[in-house]
C-alpha cells in the first residue's frame, strides 16, 4: 500500500505479485512438455575431449524463451502504475477537510440606523388641533436572521403650536422587527412594533421650559429596505408614536401622538 498523500489503488499489489508466478510457470512449461513427449538430448564425443549436445526440442525451446520474454513484457506493461492522485495536504493543526461555513443572512449582524423625516403631531394639552413636526430617529440593535431583528429606538418629534410654546415629544422603545415580504439579498417590507417610555419637553422661547413626567409609550413602523450595498440600505418608513403625558394627581393624563414619514439610513455590520 502506498503511504499518504498518495491514494491506494485496489488490486494493484495483487497484479504485480502475479507476474513472477506466471513467469515461472511459463519457464517451466517447455521442459515439462519435452519430458512428456519423451524427447531427450544425446551427447556424442567428437575428436578428443569434445562433447556435442543435440536435441530435437532445441529450436522449440528457443522460440518458447522468446515468446516468454514477450509475454513478461506485456504483463509488466499491463501492470504499470496508474497516474497517482494526490490529496489535499494537511496544513498546521487544521483538519484535512474544512466544514463549509454557514452563510450569514442579509439582515444578520449589528444593526445601526439614523433617520430623518416629518409628520403630524398632536398634544392633548394644547387643544384638539394638530401641527407639523420635524422627526429625528436613531436605532441600535442586532439582526438575528432575515426573519427577526431586535433594536432600541429613540425618536424625537419637534414642533410648535400657534400662540404656544415649542415642544419636543420623545419616545424610547425596545422594538422587534420581522420581514413581511422580502428576498435573500436584504430587500423587503418590514413591520416593527415596540413598547417603552415617552415624554414632552416645552420651551416658551424665553430661556425657560419644563419637562413632563414619563409615561407609557407604544410605537411601530412599516418600512421597506432597498439594499444599496451588502451592508447598507435606504429604508423609507411610515411611523406612529404614542405615549402618555402624566399630570399632577387629581388631573387626567394627557397624550401625545405623532405619525409621518422618515428616511432611514440603515447598516448591518457583520
Amino acid at each position: 500500500m502506498n503511504l499518504w498523500p498518495f491514494g491506494a489503488v485496489p488490486g494493484r499489489e495483487t497484479m504485480r505479485a502475479a507476474v513472477p508466478a506466471l513467469a515461472l510457470l511459463l519457464a517451466v512449461a517447455p521442459p515439462l512438455r519435452a519430458e512428456e513427449s519423451g524427447t531427450r538430448g544425446t551427447a556424442t564425443h567428437v575428436g578428443s575431449g569434445q562433447v556435442a549436445f543435440s536435441s530435437d526440442g532445441g529450436a522449440a525451446l528457443l522460440f518458447d524463451t522468446i515468446a516468454f520474454g514477450m509475454q513478461v513484457a506485456a504483463l509488466q506493461s499491463a501492470a504499470a502504475s496508474p497516474v497517482e492522485r494526490t490529496y489535499a495536504q494537511r496544513g498546521g493543526d487544521e483538519a484535512y477537510f474544512q466544514p463549509p461555513r454557514r452563510t450569514r443572512d442579509a439582515r444578520e449582524g449589528l444593526l445601526l440606523s439614523f433617520g430623518l423625516g416629518g409628520g403630524s403631531a398632536y398634544l392633548s394639552s394644547q387643544g384638539p388641533g394638530r401641527t407639523g413636526a420635524f422627526d429625528l430617529d436613531f436605532r441600535l440593535g442586532y439582526g438575528f436572521s432575515d426573519r427577526f431583528q431586535l433594536f432600541m429606538d429613540f425618536a424625537a418629534d419637534a414642533g410648535r403650536y400657534p400662540q404656544s410654546a415649542d415642544f419636543a415629544s420623545w419616545t424610547f422603545t425596545i422594538r422587534g422587527q420581522t420581514v413581511l415580504i422580502g428576498d435573500r439579498a436584504g430587500n423587503g417590507l418590514n413591520l416593527n412594533l415596540g413598547v417603552g417610555v415617552g415624554g414632552v419637553d416645552y420651551n416658551d422661547g424665553y430661556y425657560s421650559g419644563y419637562s413632563s413626567a414619563s409615561g407609557l409609550a407604544l410605537a411601530g413602523g412599516l418600512s421597506y429596505d432597498a439594499r444599496v450595498t451588502p451592508w447598507f440600505s435606504l429604508s423609507p418608513e411610515f411611523f406612529l408614536n404614542w405615549h402618555e403625558v402624566p399630570n399632577r394627581p387629581g388631573l387626567s393624563d394627557d397624550v401625545s401622538s405623532v405619525y409621518g414619514f422618515r428616511l432611514n439610513f440603515l447598516w448591518y455590520l457583520k
